[in-house]
Parts: structure tokens; C-alpha cells; sequence
């Protein structure tokens, strides 16, 4: 048999070979029980600590610099000894939140300026100012025709050995795209590779966001690629080899009473999607829109064996990030600016909806961490917006969610938590090239 030992650390401070501290992982090859591997290197077993984090969702997230991150949306990578982070930084000095609705026009054009960059940031075990600001991965104002920057998502192309950096943009001249730079490095420089995507879906001039407006990448176990993009239909198509476009090749959906065209989501006004994998399962999870709404959105989960389908709605609830009532905001809401109310028709609230979102913050991207309990799936539903401490839209707060699942998979609702902790195996075992990176 093969045997390793994991030392375990505590809140960071390592407790040492102390009997009651040690835990040892046995493998018994010959009965077929395998625990987490270690990283060998010629035949030599490497240490992997076992370290408590704990995030809170009641208090921003600092870097080591002592600020609050400036980073929304964006995906986060374990990669060579880190956890990095590409979101959508904006800009510098900030702005304030409008009075009421996210999407009100004040003078300073708030959430809508053309000073959205992609900011860099890595820390060590995704704890509380441990966060480091590497740099900016892309800057609006240097991109061909960006307007407004917003969601941009990484994936490692294992082909072309790449980092690719995708993000979407309002155009100079009306419709959204989605823009591809590429580096060596999570660190960068990345390049503009593509200044536009090219979609099966043709652009619709007369709505920008209906173009390619949120989006999310999905690189599988074979190292193909998949891009799942909204606003209005939603729909998922295969990239080429190299990631820089589209194949051309719709995922299949049930028709619904909305969309019954067999490529496009059968929810209406939808945007926020994650596309993940689990246990040979492939999940979607979406909410209906929500720009940058005070009251948050939720969950609508679709499921399919392959990427491209077939795709169904998973029983149950209808949204399980909404609940039903006018119930009210958890406790720690309770120092939002006073002026700021939900956006009617948005979010949890579509089409009249008595419903509340369960987080009070929009989706962002679905990962998952390998922890001592096994792989645990965080829901970074992110954006929580209209709720910065100090007002500034810059400052805006995330949730992070544990997701729950079923014995038999399905996805459970989800549930408010003023924290989670994490027993993290560190370094992160490698994963190959699913939602999550080595």
C-alpha cells in the first residue's frame, strides 16, 4: 500500500505531528481507495497541509495593502501556487451608487463609465487580506472599440498552452461583444487577440445587450471549450480549438413557452449564467436580470449529460435562489444606503414575482476547491450591488456560497450563510482543465 500524511493547520498556524493534529491518508491500491494525491516529484511524496479559512459575507473582502478589493464579476483559478482572480475593476477614485436604482443615469454616468479595466489579484488561500493586486490584465480605454467593460472570465487552453482572457464590452457603436486576449502567464501581459467574437447567434443592433451580453467559459476533461452567453436568449456554442471564436455548434434545450427554437434557453430575460461540471453532470445556473438591482437575483439550474446537451430544467423549485414572500433582509443589510430600493421587474422580482433573493446579489461564477471533506462547489454569487459600506460602486460587497447537493446530485436551494469555512488542502490538487486550473 501507499501511504502520505497531511499535516494540519488551524485558523494558519501549523499544529505540527502532534498525534491528535496528524491525519494520515491511506491508499489501498489493491482494494481501489484513494484519497487526495499528493504531488510526487521522482518518486518523492510532497506535504499537503490541511488550512482553515474563513470568509465572511458580512464584511469586505481586503487586500494585504489594507483596501477593498476593487473586483466584480470575473472567475478565480488555482494556478502554480495561488488562487488568482480576473474581474472587472471600476476605475480609479470610484463614483458613487445612484440614489435609488443601480441602472439610474446620474450626471457621472455611474456603473457606465469607460474606466472598467480587468484587474489581477492573487492570494495564497482566497482568506481576508491576503489578496494581492498583480495589475490590469485590460483597460477599456486601450481596447478597440469598448464603451463600457464588464464579466470577464480566464480558462488555459491546454492546446495552444495560453491563458485566455475573454471579456465583454459595450461597442463605440451599439451592439456588445465579447473581446480574447491571450498570455503566457495568469500575471500577463495578455494580448488582444480577437477585438470581437464571432457568434452563430448574428448581433441585434436594436438592443446592445442582446448581442453577447453576460457570458461564462467552460473548458472540459478533452480540453474543448464552451461558451454559454446571454441577455434576452441565452444559448451555449463550442469555441474553436484555440478559443478565439465561436465553432459555430448550438447545445440543444427543451423548448419552452418562451423560447421553442431548440438553442436557446427557454427563460426569458436572463443573464449572469455559470457553466460548471460536477460528478459527469453539467449544470447552468442563471437569474433573471438584474442591473446592478439592489434586491439581487437567483438560481434557475438546467442540467445536461454533455455541454451541448441535451439541456433540461431541473425539477423543482422554479428558481432556487429566490423565495417565495416579502420576507425581509438578513440581519447584516442593515447599514445600506437608506435611499436605495429594490429595481421593480428585475431580479427575483421578474414579472411581478412576490419572491426575494435569498442572497440579495446577482450570480457570478460557480467553482470548486478541494478541501479535507472533498470537493466543495462555491457559489459566488458575487455581486452584491447597491451595497458598498461607504457607497462607492467600486466597494460593493460579494457573497460566497457553499452549494448543496442531493445524494442523487441535484442541486439544492440555496441558503444564506454569514460565512463559510473552508478546510482547504493546500496546495490544491491539480484538476485538469474543468472550472478549475493547475
Amino acid at each position: 500500500f501507499v501511504a502520505r500524511q497531511v499535516a494540519v493547520r488551524e485558523q494558519g498556524v501549523e499544529m505540527g505531528p502532534h498525534p491528535k493534529r496528524l491525519v494520515c491518508e491511506t491508499a489501498v491500491l489493491l482494494l481501489g481507495l484513494l484519497c487526495a494525491p499528493a504531488a510526487r516529484s521522482g518518486g518523492a511524496v510532497n506535504s499537503t497541509v490541511v488550512k482553515r479559512i474563513v470568509i465572511s459575507n458580512t464584511a469586505p473582502r481586503f487586500s494585504t495593502s489594507g483596501e477593498i478589493v476593487n473586483a466584480h464579476d470575473g472567475t478565480i483559478r488555482w494556478i502554480n501556487g495561488y488562487f488568482w482572480l480576473h474581474a472587472a475593476s471600476y476605475g480609479a477614485g470610484g463614483c458613487a451608487d445612484p440614489p435609488h436604482h443601480g441602472c439610474e443615469q446620474t450626471p457621472d454616468h455611474c456603473g457606465f463609465q469607460p474606466n472598467h479595466n480587468v484587474s489581477i489579484w492573487r492570494s495564497p488561500d482566497l482568506s481576508n487580506a491576503s489578496w494581492v493586486y498583480v495589475g490590469n490584465a485590460v483597460e477599456c480605454a486601450n481596447a478597440p472599440g469598448c464603451k463600457i467593460l464588464y464579466r470577464p472570465h480566464l480558462v488555459f487552453n491546454p492546446t495552444t498552452n495560453l491563458f485566455v482572457l475573454f471579456y465583454n464590452y459595450v461597442s463605440k457603436e451599439g451592439p456588445s461583444r465579447n473581446g480574447v486576449a491571450t498570455a503566457l502567464s495568469p500575471a500577463g501581459p495578455f494580448t488582444i487577440v480577437r477585438p470581437a467574437m464571432r457568434t452563430a447567434r448574428p448581433p441585434l443592433p436594436s438592443n446592445h445587450n442582446a448581442s453577447v451580453g453576460d457570458f461564462d467559459v467552460l473548458v472540459d476533461s478533452d480540453g474543448a471549450a464552451y461558451m454559454v452567453y446571454s441577455y434576452g436568449p441565452m444559448s451555449i456554442e463550442k469555441l474553436t480549438p484555440d478559443y478565439l471564436d465561436s465553432a459555430m455548434v448550438n447545445a440543444s434545450f427543451a423548448p419552452g413557452p418562451v423560447r421553442n427554437r431548440g438553442t436557446e434557453v427557454p427563460e426569458d430575460f436572463c443573464e449572469a449564467p455559470s457553466l460548471w461540471t460536477r460528478n459527469g453532470t453539467y449544470f447552468l445556473t442563471t437569474g433573471h436580470c438584474c442591473c446592478f438591482c439592489y434586491q439581487g437575483s437567483g438560481m434557475i439550474t438546467y442540467t445536461a449529460p454533455h455541454p451541448l446537451g441535451p439541456w433540461v430544467k431541473q425539477a423543482g423549485a422554479v428558481d432556487l435562489g429566490c423565495v417565495e414572500g416579502n420576507t425581509s433582509t438578513p440581519t447584516e443589510l442593515g447599514t445600506l444606503p437608506t435611499t436605495a430600493v429594490p429595481q421593480p421587474g428585475q431580479g427575483c422580482s421578474y414579472s411581478g414575482a412576490n419572491r426575494k433573493s435569498v442572497s440579495q446579489a446577482q450570480q457570478n461564477f460557480v467553482f470548486p476547491v478541494e478541501t479535507a471533506r472533498g470537493t466543495e462547489y462555491i457559489w459566488t454569487a458575487g455581486d452584491r450591488w447597491m451595497q458598498a459600506p461607504d457607497g462607492e460602486k467600486a466597494h460593493e460587497p460579494q457573497f460566497w456560497g457553499l452549494l448543496q447537493f442531493k445524494p442523487d446530485g441535484v442541486l439544492m436551494p440555496l441558503v444564506w450563510q454569514s460565512e463559510i469555512v473552508l478546510d482547504l488542502l493546500l496546495p490544491q490538487p491539480s484538476a485538469g482543465f474543468g472550472n478549475r486550473l493547475e
